[in-house]
C-alpha cells in the first residue's frame, strides 16, 4: 500500500471514530434566544477514558471557546479540550521538522533532509545518509544534458544517484517521517475550512453520563399569529418558526424558545495571535525570596442557574411524549360555509411558559424532531384573549378614513413577542396587522384594514394671542401671551352597525390639552380619544389646546416709542403703566440735555470753520486796512463766544452723563409683578 492510501486510511479511521463517539453523547436540548444565538446540549453515556470528537464549522469555533460547558456527571475528569488552531498554513508548516511551506521542488526538500537516513529505489537499492544535491552535465552526441544528482552517503561511501532513475525513497527516521506526514495533513485539513474537529476526553472508571453544551449562532426564532373575531369574542392562536440550520439533525430533543435580548458578541479566540517582543540579553539576578500570600476576602457569589446560559436549557421540561400535534385536516367540502373554531379544531399548543430570570421562554413540552437545514411551525398560544373592536383615526396615516383595529389585551398570561398577525373576521380574511412584545396584563391597538365606511373631516381653527400676564425684573420685562388651538374632528358613520372610534391626535411640545380635559389613552406621540358613532349620524369631537408664549424685553434699550407701543397693547398694572412711563419721562429729559448738548456742538463747529476762512482771508490783506482790523474785531468777538460755549458744553455733557445714570439705575431697580 502507497504512503497516500496509507495517509487516506488514517483520516478516514479518525472520521468514522469521531462519528461513533459522537453518537454516543446525542443531541438532547435546544434553547434558542432571539438575540441570534443558541445553546445546544448533548448528554449521553461514556465506559472509562473516553474521547469525544465533535466537528464544528471554522466560524462556529469562536463560540465554542467562549462558551462551552462540560459536565462528568459520574464523578469522572475531564482532560484538556483539544483543537486544530486557526494558525497561518505557512507558520503552522515552517514549525514541522521539514519545512514545506515553499511548495518546495524533491531536490529542495533532498537537501532539507541532509542527515536523515533514507533508503532509495532505483536502478539499484542504495541505503545511507543524506548528503545533498547538485546538477551534473553529460554530453549526448553534440549536446549537453544538465541533470539533478541526489547524493547518499553510504557503508560504502559517497552514492550519487540521478533524479531520473529514483523510484521511491522511503524516510527511515520514523520521527521525520511522521513529521512530514502531519505536514501534509495540515495542507489537507487547510483545504477544508468549513470543517474543524474539537475534541473533549472524559476520564474516569465505568460507565456515567456526561453532558456537553456550548452556544452556536443560530437564526433568530419568530412568531406570527391568527387573531380569529367572532362571536364569543377574540380567539388567539400563536406560533413559533424555528430553524434548524446547524448541521445536526434534532431528534426528539427538548426544546425551548427564550424572548429577551442578552447581550451576545463574538470575539476572535479561534485565530492564535502573537507579540513582537524585543529580544533582552539575560541578566543574573538574586534568587527571589518565597512569599505566602493572602486570600481573598470577598467571596464569589455564584449566579442563579435560573439565570445562566445552562439554567435556562435545564429549566425546560423533561420530553414526555412525541409530539404529534399539527392542524386538523380540513374537513370534507360542503355548500355551506363552515365558521373558523380554532379552539377545537386548530393546533394546540404544546408549550408552557413562564419567567426565566429576567427573560421569558416557552418550553415545548412534547419531544421536537427537526432535520438539519430545515425548519418548523410549532404552536404555542391558542386561546381566548380579551379586546374589543375600534376605528382608529389618525390623520397623518390617512387623513379621511380611519382603520378598523382591534384593541387586544394579553389575558393569556404569556408574554407575546412581536411579529405579524392575521385577522379574521368570523371565518373572513380581514387583514394582516403588526404587534411589538406585549408583555402580561397590556394592551396594545393594531389595525389592519381602512374603514371605509367612517369618514373623517379635521377642522382647525386658531384665535389671536391674548395677554395673560408681565413681570420687571432688573430692568428685564418678561411678557406671557396665551394663543389657543381648536381642532374639531367630525367624523361620520355610513355604515349599518355602530363603530367606536379612537381619534389619535399628535401629542405637541409647549402645548397643553384643554378640551377635553382628559384624553382615554396618551402614547408617547398622541393623545387618543374615544366618539360613538350611530349608523348614519354624524358626532363631533373639539381638541383644545393652549400655549404660552414669552417676550422678553430688555428696558435700557428700548426707545420711548417702543415703550408706548408696549404700554399701548397690553393690560398692565397701574404700578408697571406708571413705570414705563416713568422710562419715557427719564428718556426724555434724557433727550432734551442731548439736544442742547448736540445744538452747542453744532455752533462750535460753525465758529471754527468761520473763523478758518477769516483767517486765511487775512492773509492776503495789508494789515493796515479797515477790512484786516473789522476781522480782526471779528475773531475776538468769536472767541468771546467759544468760551462761553465750552462752558456750556462741559455743563451739558456733565448733565447728560447724570441723566443717562439716573435712567440706568432706575431701570436697572425695576422689580413689578403684574
Amino acid at each position: 500500500m502507497s504512503s497516500g492510501n496509507v495517509l487516506v486510511l488514517i483520516v478516514l479511521l479518525g472520521a468514522l471514530t469521531a462519528l461513533s463517539a459522537a453518537a454516543d453523547v446525542p443531541l438532547s436540548r435546544v434553547v434558542m434566544f432571539t438575540s441570534g444565538v443558541g445553546y445546544f446540549e448533548r448528554e449521553g453515556s461514556v465506559q472509562g477514558n473516553t474521547s469525544v470528537e465533535l466537528s464544528f464549522r471554522t466560524n462556529q469555533i469562536n463560540d465554542i471557546l467562549k462558551s462551552m460547558v462540560l459536565q462528568d456527571l459520574g464523578g469522572g475528569a475531564i482532560a484538556p479540550v483539544t483543537y486544530a488552531p486557526q494558525d497561518p498554513l505557512e507558520r503552522t508548516l515552517s514549525s514541522f521538522a521539514v519545512d514545506i511551506s515553499d511548495n518546495p521542488s524533491v531536490v529542495k526538500v533532498w537537501d532539507r533532509l541532509r542527515g536523515t537516513r533514507v533508503k532509495l529505489d532505483a536502478e539499484s537499492t542504495v541505503e545511507g545518509v543524506v548528503f545533498g544535491s547538485e546538477e551534473q552535465e553529460k554530453s549526448v552526441g553534440d549536446n549537453i544534458l544538465k541533470f539533478q544528482v541526489l547524493n547518499v552517503l553510504t557503508d560504502a561511501g559517497l552514492v550519487a544517484v540521478p533524479l531520473w532513475q529514483v523510484r521511491t525513497l522511503t524516510l527511515l527516521d520514523p520521527a521525520i517521517d511522521s513529521d512530514l506526514r502531519k505536514a501534509l495533513q495540515a495542507i489537507d485539513q487547510a483545504r477544508d475550512t468549513d470543517k474543524r474537529p474539537v475534541t473533549i476526553t472524559f476520564r474516569g472508571d465505568g460507565n456515567r453520563n456526561v453532558a456537553i453544551g456550548y452556544l452556536l449562532e443560530t437564526p433568530v426564532w419568530k412568531t406570527s399569529y391568527r387573531l380569529v373575531s367572532d362571536k364569543e369574542g377574540l380567539f388567539l392562536q400563536g406560533w413559533a418558526i424555528v430553524e434548524n440550520t446547524s448541521d445536526d439533525d434534532w431528534e426528539n430533543v427538548t426544546l425551548s424558545l427564550v424572548s429577551g435580548r442578552p447581550v451576545s458578541f463574538i470575539q476572535d479566540l479561534y485565530r492564535p495571535l502573537y507579540v513582537k517582543r524585543p529580544v533582552v540579553a539575560p541578566s543574573v539576578a538574586a534568587a527571589a525570596a518565597p512569599r505566602i500570600w493572602e486570600g481573598d476576602m470577598e467571596a464569589d457569589e455564584m449566579a442563579p442557574a435560573e439565570d445562566t446560559v445552562e439554567g435556562l436549557a435545564k429549566a425546560a421540561p423533561a420530553p414526555s411524549v412525541a409530539m404529534g400535534a399539527g392542524m386538523a385536516a380540513p374537513a370534507a367540502p360542503r355548500r355551506e360555509r363552515r365558521a373558523m373554531d380554532l379552539a377545537t379544531t386548530g393546533a394546540q399548543s404544546i408549550a408552557e411558559g413562564g419567567k426565566v430570570g429576567t427573560l421569558f421562554q416557552y418550553a415545548i413540552n412534547q419531544p421536537v424532531s427537526v432535520p438539519r437545514q430545515r425548519s418548523a411551525m410549532i404552536p404555542i398560544i391558542n386561546g381566548r384573549v380579551e379586546g374589543e373592536k375600534v376605528s382608529v383615526y389618525n390623520a397623518q396615516v390617512d387623513p379621511k378614513y380611519p382603520m378598523n383595529g382591534i384593541k387586544l389585551k394579553n389575558t393569556t398570561g404569556l408574554h407575546l413577542m412581536g411579529g405579524p398577525i392575521t385577522v379574521f373576521d368570523s371565518d373572513v380574511y380581514g387583514g394582516d396587522a403588526l404587534i411589538e412584545d406585549i408583555v402580561p396584563g397590556d394592551d396594545r391597538l393594531l389595525t389592519y384594514a381602512v374603514d371605509l365606511a367612517v369618514e373623517v373631516d379635521p377642522r382647525g381653527k386658531y384665535t389671536p394671542d391674548t395677554f395673560i400676564s408681565a413681570k420687571i425684573v432688573n430692568g428685564v420685562m418678561t411678557m406671557q401671551y396665551k394663543r389657543q388651538s381648536t381642532l374639531t374632528y367630525v367624523a361620520k358613520n355610513n355604515g349599518e352597525e355602530p363603530r367606536r372610534l379612537l381619534v389619535e391626535h399628535p401629542v405637541r411640545d409647549d402645548w397643553k390639552l384643554v378640551t377635553p380635559e382628559t384624553p382615554e389613552e396618551r402614547t408617547r406621540s398622541a393623545y387618543r380619544f374615544a366618539i360613538a358613532l350611530e349608523p348614519g349620524k354624524t358626532a363631533e369631537l373639539p381638541v383644545v389646546e393652549e400655549s404660552v408664549r414669552a417676550e422678553i424685553v430688555a428696558l435700557a434699550n428700548q426707545d420711548s416709542d417702543n415703550i408706548g407701543l408696549i404700554i399701548g397693547r397690553t393690560t398692565l398694572s397701574e404700578q408697571m403703566k406708571a413705570a414705563l412711563q416713568r422710562i419715557v419721562e427719564l428718556r426724555a429729559e434724557l433727550a432734551q440735555v442731548a439736544a442742547k448738548r448736540q445744538e452747542a456742538e453744532t455752533q462750535v463747529e460753525e465758529i471754527t470753520q468761520e473763523q478758518d476762512r477769516i483767517r486765511q482771508n487775512m492773509r492776503e490783506l495789508d494789515r493796515q486796512s479797515e477790512l484786516y482790523r473789522k476781522y480782526v474785531d471779528k475773531l475776538t468777538e468769536q472767541e468771546t463766544q467759544l468760551e462761553k460755549l465750552s462752558e456750556e458744553l462741559r455743563a451739558l455733557r456733565a448733565e447728560e452723563q447724570d441723566k443717562e445714570k439716573a435712567l440706568a439705575d432706575y431701570v436697572a431697580g425695576l422689580n413689578i409683578e403684574g
